[in-house]
């Protein structure tokens, strides 16, 4: 089996460009059948205001979107409340006018006011999808609620890609009625990229979300195959035409900030450092061309960002944390390069760009001097750049026996795709790391084809390079999935070297020979109260370099979700892991060399979020190496009012080993208070019972006009340690006002 497997990978490896030469000269007979949609926009020379009330005269004369059909829960079925959608557009702004009737309007779901509320989906809504580029192949999402509510996205690869944390300046207002509730829209053209054509046509999408059913309406058809992300689909799009005499914004677009804050830090009982700062900084756009924009970013800032969310580690491998820093956010689709996950809860195997690895060490944060991207289109091809100079870093520790000193360091990336047949793409990356003496890069190449919906294949070879390493430092993969209606298979192979090294990537594990296969039965029955079903096997099969078994597992998992939007799920796997040196999961607690086989049953519990009190719990219990492990979690949601929303989780971990036990538990709370759609306050807090640190959030935003924002923030750590306890470590309260400016 070693051999068989290793010889595959290697065969791969070495044809690897054979395979990417073949499939872009693929035939056009591959591409998709378009659907036929069309809308065309209406030019107004009002001034629309955007209150929420759709009564202005040219309102009534454009063009009317009202036929929809179901993605949710009946595909294909027409929608059960009727809507319209009406679009206008002026020299800056396209607008969006939504009618949204309901006979029923007192069970109306609105209970989010905060913009980009992760439970701003759970509420009734309608959206737009504009592929600007009309290349079905990435676009932009807005999703309004009925109180006026925004989230926006920037989509890449054809919906795979979210970035939930891009922000647009748009303006939107509801208003709930009778018998209906209706959301304008307002996006201003320089906040899209497009290219000027004579005509312009845009790919478009409209739906609604029905919370109460749980109905999904689409103007175009989408394939239900993908499920909740179908909506996201790129390539199953309408078009919007009529737009004339417009041309994307190429003003600079100014965001400048200064923030005074005050710091104290107690490192014990008798010390207390105190330490002031007033900082001045900003982030500049301007648009080279048509589609390719410039971003700027000096002194940079991130107060306004949450904390990372505290998690508990019972492996061997390296936590994953997401980015949400807004500088790295911006077009950070395109720089996507490496392994794919398999499932958002699951951290990526391999990244070659990990932008995290810009400015932060060990959760210190290091100061950003100077950053610069520049990322869009040139015809077919995505082009991306980004240049950020982070300054030296000093810092003694607690005991004064150990020093922390980081160097100034220069790092940069290149991104280049190419827009091929079907919806498919070629790409390279090249990442840069410099510091004095030393550097370490990264290249490679990838591509994805899809050929049909059902299709998707995937493939990608990289490199690093350091003064002290030649030789093992390859990365490659390959993977294929299909899909229809009813069932899901995929399958993908990973090789990577013992010294692949990418220093502002992320690996996971280094030195392996991986072969990954599932499948799933998916199902939609839509009868006794049944609406989705989710069953099947997966399989993971893991070699040393030398091609001895590491590890496997094999796992089986049932998940169903009803008609009432609540679901339950129950796994079971068989695990195999070979420890070729002792494993120190916690301080004096080992385990030791040895191969180990254990067994895990769990399962989770969720009731639907569309109501005023929601909770997801769950378990596994199993042996764990050579002892034993129970896991539990709750998490309790409360909406009490429209204006409070409050969350709850527990985490609890207890580990039983011959050598040891211990308790890894976590919790957290946050509290969030909507004054109106442009004002809120939150507190959010968490204790890690491992490290006995007490962390405390409090945040208060206000957009003050649109773009535009100002930041209170107050952070606190209290030491919980009852053996050595310090209290209060260190308080930090900060004040962040951003102007955005568009000359």
């Amino acid at each position: 089996m070693s051999y068989t497997l290793s010889f595959s990978l290697r065969l791969i490896k070495f044809t690897f460009p054979l395979i990417f030469l073949l499939l872009y000269f693929l035939v056009d007979d591959a591409i998709p059948e378009a659907h036929n949609y069309e809308i065309k926009a209406y030019r107004t020379y009002e001034s629309i205001e955007i209150d929420g009330e759709l009564n202005e005269a040219d309102w009534q004369k454009a063009e009317i979107i009202d036929e929809f059909i179901q993605t949710e829960p009946y595909e294909g079925e027409p929608n059960s409340e009727p809507m319209n959608v009406r679009i206008l557009y002026d020299d800056e702004n396209i607008y969006f006018g939504f009618v949204c009737y309901d006979s029923n309007i007192n069970k109306l779901v609105a209970n989010e006011m905060r913009r980009d509320s992760r439970d701003l989906h759970e509420n009734d809504n309608v959206f737009v999808l504009l592929d600007t580029y009309n290349d079905k192949r990435s676009g932009f999402f807005f999703r309004i609620n009925a109180l006026g509510a925004i989230q926006d996205r920037a989509i890449t690869n054809n919906g795979d890609t979210l970035n939930g944390d891009w922000d647009a300046v748009v303006e939107c207002q509801s208003k709930i009625n009778h018998t209906s509730w209706t959301s304008e829209l307002s996006i201003p053209f320089s906040q899209l990229r497009f290219k000027k054509n004579d005509p312009i046509i845009w790919g478009l999408n409209v739906g609604r979300e029905l919370m109460r059913t749980q109905e999904e309406t689409v103007w175009t058809p989408v394939p239900v195959s993908f499920g909740g992300l179908a909506k996201y689909r790129t390539t199953n799009l309408g078009s919007l035409v009529g737009l004339e005499g417009i041309s994307p914004s190429r003003n600079l677009e100014f965001l400048p900030y200064l923030l005074p804050g005050i710091t104290q830090i107690n490192d014990d009982d008798s010390s207390l450092e105190t330490t002031r700062e007033f900082k001045l900084g900003f982030d500049a756009k301007y648009g080279i061309t048509s589609n390719l924009i410039a971003d700027l970013t000096y002194n940079t800032d991130f107060a306004q960002v949450e904390a990372d969310e505290e998690q508990v580690n019972l492996t061997r491998f390296s936590l994953f944390f997401p980015e949400k820093r807004p500088f790295f956010l911006e077009g950070a689709g395109l720089f996507d390069f490496g392994i794919p996950r398999q499932s958002f809860r699951r951290p990526p195997p391999m990244l070659l760009f990990y932008s995290r690895q810009i400015g932060i060490d060990e959760g210190r944060a290091i100061p950003i001097i100077l950053g610069g991207k520049a990322s869009g289109k040139v015809g077919s091809y995505g082009v991306g750049f980004l240049n950020v100079l982070t300054d030296e870093y000093y810092e003694e520790t607690e005991d004064d026996d150990e020093t922390i000193d980081i160097p100034r360091t220069n790092y940069s990336v290149f991104r280049l795709t190419k827009d091929t047949i079907a919806g498919s793409r070629i790409g390279l990356i090249a990442v840069n790391k410099d510091t004095p003496g030393s550097y370490n890069r990264a290249g490679g190449i990838d591509f994805e084809f899809r050929p049909t919906d059902r299709l998707d294949i995937r493939a990608m070879w990289s490199r690093t390079f350091s003064p002290s390493i030649n030789g093992n430092d390859n990365a490659m993969y390959f993977g294929t999935q299909w899909r229809n209606d009813n069932f899901r298979v995929s399958g993908s192979l990973t090789d990577i070297d013992d010294d692949f090294n990418p220093e502002v990537g992320y690996v996971r594990q280094k030195g392996i020979r991986h072969v990954r296969a599932d499948a799933r039965w998916a199902p939609r029955p839509q009868k006794y109260g049944i609406r989705e079903i989710w069953s099947g096997p997966e399989i993971n099969y893991i070699l040393t370099q030398d091609n001895e078994l590491e590890r496997w597992s094999i796992s089986y998992t049932h998940w169903t979700s009803f008609s009432s939007a609540d679901s339950i799920m129950f796994f079971a796997n068989r695990k195999f892991e070979r420890l070729e040196e002792d494993f120190e999961i916690r301080d004096g607690i080992i385990i030791p060399i040895d191969d180990y086989q254990y067994d895990a049953l769990g399962g989770r519990l969720s009731s639907s979020d569309t109501r005023p009190i929601s909770a997801t719990t769950g378990f596994e219990l199993g042996s764990f190496y050579n002892g034993n492990i129970n896991k539990y979690f709750v998490n309790l949601t409360v909406k009490p009012t429209i204006r409070i929303s409050i969350d709850g989780e527990y985490q609890f971990n207890h580990v039983t080993l011959p050598t040891g036990e211990f308790h890894a538990n976590l919790f957290s709370g946050r509290f969030s208070y909507s004054f109106s759609t442009n004002l809120y306050a939150k507190l959010y807090t968490q204790w890690n019972t491992e490290t006995n640190l007490l962390t405390t959030n409090f945040l208060v935003n206000f957009i003050y006009r649109p773009g535009s924002d100002f930041y209170l923030v107050f952070n606190q750590t209290y030491d919980t340690d009852a053996t050595n306890p310090v209290g209060l470590r260190n308080s930090t309260v900060v004040a962040k006002m951003t102007f955005w400016w568009n000359p």
